[in-house]
């Protein structure tokens, strides 16, 4: 047999069938071989894999391209996400306008400027979004739309949309029995905070002048109120039965909600968490402001052990492309510090420090919960595993290789990391795109506007 690129004596991750000893054939970009001994391969280009393991390229499906800066300038920032091992972003964005302006623009941009595959899920805002559905999802190859429970009441106020809905629990369940009328395969992602709850704490604290960093902002949005708008998300979803994936799970209240009812995860429901949620407590430093905030070393312990015993089955960064001086932009205080922060290239060394070496999560499931779920959440066919007929997408790992996070180490734009100076291990040694090298010991290999719009199908 005759291969374009061999991949031999690498130690192979599958998500599903855990690590085995065989090598990868690749031909015009996809996976057309694995093969248990080479005697018989003809092959134009050979890498040698000893000693290293290879994992199905990463998936981030949580990022904010374009928030602070044009989606030009955010989209021409992506080889981060490639030097950490992510081949592919499904980009969470929100417009007032019609999407079916709106994706043929960004699908230009990011084919003009990615240096990594890409899609989007779009936020549900308006009237003209859910008349347009089927249309978006037909003409755009778009199966995936975020629901903002953070947002009731407010659309209008505070985005100027007009003829918003009001994000409503009402809404929450008609949205719900849309897609599960279109198909089964449609996705709403959900962000899950009781915001009654959020903004009397946040006028509470400002009247008091509270202004303690994370322990402030984490006091404003306690794991009480993320559980209660989770259990009624997942009972609203469990009544219509549809297909849900809860983005940056945050607290341990949440994660006893998911164990204490299994039920309720019986229908469809796909559970994210992120690293910082994992990895820093509102003990650190706020430029690690998010929404939800990050909360207490405990919370941090509960959902490791959610991850451990599957009742959380993803992980996404929330990624969010900014500087030091955008994110101080309107002042230093805890309520004036903007939202969100770049992280998205530590995602796969964070993972094999703190879940593989430091707690004995298995690699299988380290793959699959940055790759396979996430492909089969976001209905991206071809990506998130290592078979034949998938995009011969790569993260080639030493394990054992440690560097100390630093935003020159990422290639990135930005001037910060909330994960600076924390040494990890298991970085991607070779990272590849599509049957293509697209970084070699640590360095990009290629130029921008490689990466390629992917579109989906129901």
């Amino acid at each position: 047999m005759k291969v374009e690129l061999l991949i031999k004596n690498g130690s192979v991750v599958f998500p599903k069938e855990g690590v085995k000893q065989v090598h990868l054939g690749v031909n015009g970009g996809k996976v057309t071989g694995i093969f248990e001994n080479v005697d018989q391969i003809e092959a134009k280009n050979v890498l040698d894999a000893e000693g290293l393991h290879i994992f199905p390229g990463v998936i981030d499906a949580h990022e904010h391209i374009g928030i602070y800066n044009s989606i030009e300038e955010d989209f021409l920032d992506t080889k981060q996400h490639a030097i950490g091992g992510v081949t592919t972003v499904v980009n969470m964005d929100r417009q007032p306008i019609s999407y079916l302006d709106f994706v043929p623009q960004v699908q230009e941009i990011g084919e003009k400027n990615s240096y990594i595959d890409f899609t989007y899920t779009l936020g549900i805002l308006t009237e003209q979004h859910i008349d347009e559905l089927e249309d978006t999802i037909t003409k755009c190859g778009i199966t995936s739309f975020k629901f903002f429970r953070n947002y009731e009441r407010q659309l209008n106020d505070k985005f100027n949309v007009d003829n918003g809905i009001d994000l409503s629990s009402y809404d929450l369940v008609r949205l719900l029995e849309k897609f599960k009328a279109i198909s089964p395969k449609l996705l709403l992602a959900i962000h899950c905070e009781n915001m009654d709850i959020n903004r009397a704490l946040i006028s509470k604290y400002k009247s008091e002048g509270a202004n303690n960093g994370l322990k402030t902002w984490s006091a404003t949005s306690p794991g009480y109120a993320e559980a209660e708008s989770l259990l009624s998300t997942l009972y609203l979803n469990h009544v219509v039965g549809g297909n849900v994936y809860i983005v940056h799970l945050s607290s341990a209240a949440s994660v006893d909600v998911l164990e204490k009812m299994p039920w309720l995860q019986e229908s469809g429901v796909k559970v994210e968490t992120c690293p910082h949620y994992l990895c820093l407590t509102e003990e650190d430093s706020l430029d690690a402001k998010v929404g939800p905030p990050i909360h207490s070393q405990l919370d941090a312990g509960r959902l490791w052990e959610g991850i451990a015993n599957g009742t959380i089955n993803a992980i996404g960064t929330d990624h969010v492309p900014n500087s030091l001086e955008k994110k101080y932009s309107k002042g230093e205080g805890v309520f004036d510090a903007l939202y969100g922060f770049p992280s998205v290239g530590c995602l796969l060394p964070i993972m094999i420090t703190e879940g593989y070496q430091k707690r004995g999560l298995p690699l299988e499931r380290i793959a699959d919960i940055t790759s396979y779920q996430l492909a089969e959440s976001f209905n991206l066919e071809s990506k998130g595993r290592i078979e034949v007929g998938a995009d011969a997408d790569f993260a080639i790992v030493d394990l054992d290789k440690k560097k100390t996070v630093t935003p020159e180490l990422m290639h990135s734009n930005s001037d910060y990391s909330v994960f600076e100076g924390r040494e990890t291990s298991g970085w991607p040694v070779y990272t590849i795109s599509r049957g293509e090298v697209i970084v070699e010991n640590g360095a990009p290999t290629k130029e921008y506007g490689r990466g390629k719009f992917v579109r989906r199908f129901i």
